[in-house]
């Protein structure tokens, strides 16, 4: 890590042009920090939070001797030649930003991703200007220096550390306050999330196309109560090996469970007929809620959760028909991630692991079954070898985010032990009864997870087909406020998520407008009124002036209905049909 430090006077500085696809949000607008020391900051590809804080230490030392409290940490991209990832970046600006403030420090921080136009007063001192590099080998003399001062007052550091990281927010939890997506109230329980109506339509949009996705596989979609006897669980042997994470209660004589997986339920739809070996492949889904009593210190926020809602699905097959089926589900899985998230998968295939059920014979088919599904798809993967679940061999897809780190979402997993605990069967070609291979199988793992990965990946900033608020129209002024109901209701009627803003001033609702993410401003005055047009505003502040307000309806309808991921950017499409171009 690079840092130019300055002893400053004050510093003017004003975001003036969005650089990169990585960026914050911010008010286009001039700042001022006074008596501060400023801190502009190259984070390099090798750096590390701990080579960040070794860099804080420092300048926090010298803050003290020069006894100044005020700190601006400014990204500063122009000190080094091997950055680093601009997502690796800002997470650690970030935490040294929260760092800083646990120090006692008053900081600010410049944004992000922006060119920005800045002037300075440097004070006159000899030590008001330096230069600081830190790199791993720093940190790691500066951890031998610590090491001497003894094991009680390193262990102690190590606790402090560990308490500061777990009281940092994860990211995902202060954009849904922000973004009014979900809350967690004590009153109705730890791990009961509440999705607000912008989180219902995250989850409703994802619904709408894994359902596309089911009906194209052959999925047909079922509902199970959310609670079975406890007599169900014992059979699966779930009652034995899950029971401290279920929710028990009786009603009367009876023992009952919230359910915390849909796989019985979909195996008694299975079992409640005669099946012919002709019916299979059975494919069941259903976006079913279930219910886990995982412990209070390991909730977190949308990641780790009491109430659960899956993509799930269980296809019910015959050994020979394995591996088309396997194959169908992971082209799927990558189709969706790459749509959704356009980010980079990792695939892990999980073996026998010593304590199993059935033979190897049956097994080695299994597995020889996955890994032929995996290689036709032409993508790498990892075997992971005694990894597999105890009833059958897995495939894990994991995404890479924006920040570098993975979560598992795609999941596929065969199950000999269930048939068989449950007595399912079907009537072979030769008359005798069989036990059907059971699949499960999760595309996106659960809902709540997932919308967490989404708020994080894109930093709030969703794709304009999973946005809860798509259009936002502004009238200049209230002269226009007709004229902008006339393209409130053509966007209404095209299906398009958007409100009409009047109050305040205009300056004022752009800024609003760009704090809730909202994908797109459509600012109507008197020009756009007299020619039946609309002036287009994106997230980065570009304007395509004088659009057809049909064309612009057009344009946006066709970005929801191909989910594309354009998280709010006027394209040449739509600047083609701008009589003022793109500005």
């Amino acid at each position: 890590m690079r840092a130019l430090q300055l002893h400053v006077d004050s510093i003017e500085y004003e975001p003036v042009q969005v650089e990169g696809r990585v960026f914050e949000e911010v008010d286009r607008r001039r700042y001022r920090v006074e008596e501060a020391v400023v801190l502009f900051t190259s984070v390099e590809r090798d750096d590390t939070p701990e080579v960040a804080a070794e860099m804080l230490r420092q300048v926090a030392s010298f803050m003290e001797r020069l006894g100044v409290k005020r700190l601006l940490i400014y990204p500063y991209a122009h000190l080094s030649p091997e950055l680093a990832r601009p997502e690796k970046a800002l997470e650690i600006l970030r935490r040294m930003e929260a760092e800083a403030r646990s120090m006692g420090l008053e900081v600010y921080r410049a944004p992000f991703g922006w060119n920005k136009r800045f002037t300075l007063s440097v004070k006159g001192h000899p030590l008001a200007e330096q230069l600081r590099v830190v790199t791993k080998d720093d940190v790691v003399a500066r951890k031998e220096e610590r090491a001497q001062v003894g094991a009680v007052q390193e262990r102690a550091q190590r606790a402090e550390h560990v308490a500061e990281r777990a009281e940092r927010e994860p990211l995902h939890i202060r954009l849904g306050r922000e973004l009014d997506v979900f809350s967690v109230n004590e009153n109705v329980g730890s791990g009961l999330i509440l999705f607000h109506p912008n989180g219902a339509i995250i989850r409703e949009e994802l619904i709408r196309l894994i359902r596309e996705v089911n009906r194209r596989l052959g999925f047909r979609e079922v509902w199970t109560p959310h609670l079975f006897r406890s007599t169900l669980w014992q059979r699966t042997g779930h009652y034995e090996t899950f029971r401290d994470r279920m929710f028990l209660f009786r009603i009367g004589d009876e023992e009952y469970v919230l359910k915390p997986m849909n796989c019985p339920g979909h195996a008694m739809i299975y079992a409640s007929s005669t099946r012919s070996y002709r019916d299979l492949p059975v494919k069941l889904s259903e976006f079913g809620t279930v219910y886990r009593n995982e412990q209070p210190g390991e909730l977190t926020g949308l990641l780790r959760v009491r109430s659960i809602t899956q993509d799930d699905g269980h296809v019910f097959a015959r050994p020979d028909q394995v591996e088309q089926v396997v194959r169908e589900i992971l082209f799927a899985a990558f189709e969706v991630l790459d749509r959704v998230l356009g980010a980079p998968v990792h695939v892990n295939l999980s073996t026998r692991p010593e304590r199993h059920i059935g033979t190897k014979e049956l097994w080695d088919l299994a597995e020889s079954d996955l890994k032929a599904a995996l290689e036709s798809t032409g993508i790498r993967y990892e075997i992971k070898h005694g990894e597999g679940a105890f009833y059958g061999p897995k495939i894990d897809v994991d995404v890479e985010d924006s920040m570098g780190r993975r979560w598992q979402c795609s999941t596929i997993q065969l199950d000999f032990f269930m048939p068989e605990r449950l007595g399912l069967e079907y009537v072979d070609q030769d008359g005798t009864r069989k036990r059907p291979v059971m699949i499960h199988r999760a595309i996106l793992g659960s809902l709540e997870r997932f919308t967490g990965l989404l708020l994080e990946h894109y930093n709030g900033r969703l794709p304009v087909w999973l946005s809860p608020l798509q259009a936002v129209v502004l009238p200049v002024r209230s002269a226009q406020s007709g004229y902008a109901e006339v393209v409130l209701r053509a966007l209404l009627e095209a299906g398009i998520r958007a409100e009409l803003w009047t109050e305040g001033t205009l300056e004022k609702r752009i800024r609003e407008a760009h704090r809730r993410r909202a994908s797109f401003a459509v600012i109507v005055g008197e020009a756009e009124e007299g020619s039946g047009t609309v002036s287009v505003r994106d997230h980065e502040g570009k304007v395509a002036r004088n659009v057809a307000l049909g064309d612009f309806v057009e344009w946006i309808r066709g970005l929801v209905e191909r989910r594309e991921r354009n998280v709010g950017s006027i394209d040449d499409v739509l600047a083609g049909r701008s009589s003022g171009g793109k500005t």
